[in-house]
């Protein structure tokens, strides 16, 4: 696999600059021609990159609540921390960790389009799309990994190995390009001259630093191909796999303390006086039939089923579930009642063995995983949490009685 800079490895198909292990051995007429003090410096900071990026894997696994930046940070780091020290060992040292660290090392470009999303995107989603791409980066390398594992050679034959994976590469490099373009894009798109200053200046700092960086090991020194001494094209990307974790560790703990904001919905539309007083008596009528009959534990209660019960058109339900009751939509207002019925069962001390799953479905959640995001959302607190609280202010009550 071939390895364009050392920050950004999963970008194919060029010949790589020489790691400092072949570096330091490179001779001419019987005599070294590197610096060793240059070469010093390059394993000191390559050395030091795979420190920081591991110091802040262990900082992330120790925070008692972790979000989506985070993690892709914590992921990215290794995925850093895995090509320097494949750059700095060699084969023979790394041992059977070498394929694996290879493999790692391709969390680098994609994963830092995460991190790049997950900074500037309020409320970004890693969904089915996002997964597809960054699995598509890390596919080819698992593939020529595993061929390589079982001699796959002896049965393809040399010349069709080498043009599978000089197809695989062609198709990485594809994919790890486009990610590259689009963690750029991630900073650019939302600028507006409506953004707080230190978020100008985040901002311009992560493009400067991320642009300058790719741009030079990509551009300038052509993929390793550059007619430059080996010591100083090792050195400079060194020095931009810094700049690069540096630049983006600001970033992170900026964002933990200055959150982007959430868009705002659109203001909804004023009702005239008739349809206020239309959606106030629909919200008594609904809120009335979500006491006495429940319809709200049936994980299929849709707002067309309420508006069957109710014999009314779906959209004067919506209408007053928004208007009349002030709720968000639908789905927040039924989940409410689904929660506050899910409290009653978790407090009940005689269903502490209760698996917490049984209180989702019978609340009238499909699965657990609604069930814990509905219930953190209104209540700020997990239902293990919730019932953990509950119990030990029972026990204080029996301590103190």
């Amino acid at each position: 696999m071939g390895m364009p800079t050392s920050t950004f490895p999963c970008q194919t198909g060029r010949k790589p600059v020489l790691p400092i292990w072949k570096s330091t051995g490179i001779r001419a007429k019987g005599r070294r021609t590197r610096s060793p003090d240059m070469l010093d410096l390059v394993l000191a900071i390559k050395l030091g990159v795979a420190a920081i990026a591991l110091t802040w894997i262990a900082v992330i696994v120790m925070m008692p609540r972790r979000q989506t930046l985070h993690i892709v940070w914590a992921i990215f780091c290794g995925g850093l921390a895995a090509v320097m020290l494949r750059e700095v060992f060699t084969p023979a040292q790394l041992g059977p960790m070498g394929p694996a660290l290879i493999i790692a090392s391709c969390a680098t470009c994609s994963l830092f389009w995460l991190v790049a999303r997950a900074l500037f995107r309020p409320g970004a989603v890693i969904g089915w799309p996002q997964l597809v791409l960054v699995g598509g980066i890390f596919a080819p390398t698992v593939i020529k990994q595993g061929l390589l594992a079982v001699n796959a050679e002896a049965m393809l034959g040399t010349a069709a190995q080498a043009q599978l994976f000089e197809s695989l590469s062609q198709g990485q490099t594809l994919l790890s390009s486009t990610v590259l373009v689009l963690s750029f894009w991630e900073g650019v798109r939302g600028w507006s001259p409506a953004l707080p200053a230190n978020e100008k200046r985040l901002r311009g700092l992560f493009l400067a630093t991320f642009g300058l960086c790719v741009s030079t090991c990509v551009m300038l020194l052509d993929h390793g191909n550059a007619n430059l001494p080996p010591a100083f094209m090792a050195a400079t990307q060194a020095l931009c796999a810094l700049a690069i974790l540096i630049v983006t560790s600001i970033a992170v703990r900026f964002r933990a303390h200055h959150p982007l904001a959430h868009p705002q919905p659109p203001a909804r539309p004023a009702l005239s006086a008739e349809s206020q007083q239309e959606a106030r008596d629909m919200a008594r009528r609904i809120h009335a039939l979500m006491e006495q009959d429940a319809p709200y534990l049936d994980p299929d209660f849709k707002v067309a089923t309420l508006a069957r019960r109710l014999r009314e058109p779906d959209y004067k339900v919506s209408r007053a579930i928004t208007a009349g009751l002030e709720a968000p939509n639908f789905n927040r207002y039924v989940n409410g009642w689904r929660v506050a019925y899910a409290k009653g069962r978790l407090a009940d001390p005689e269903r502490d063995r209760e698996p917490i799953l049984n209180i989702a479905l019978d609340s009238g959640f499909a699965s657990l995983g609604p069930f814990n995001r509905a219930f953190k959302d209104v209540t700020g607190q997990t239902p293990r949490e919730f019932r953990k609280a509950r119990a030990g202010h029972d026990a204080a009550l029996i301590r103190t009685a």
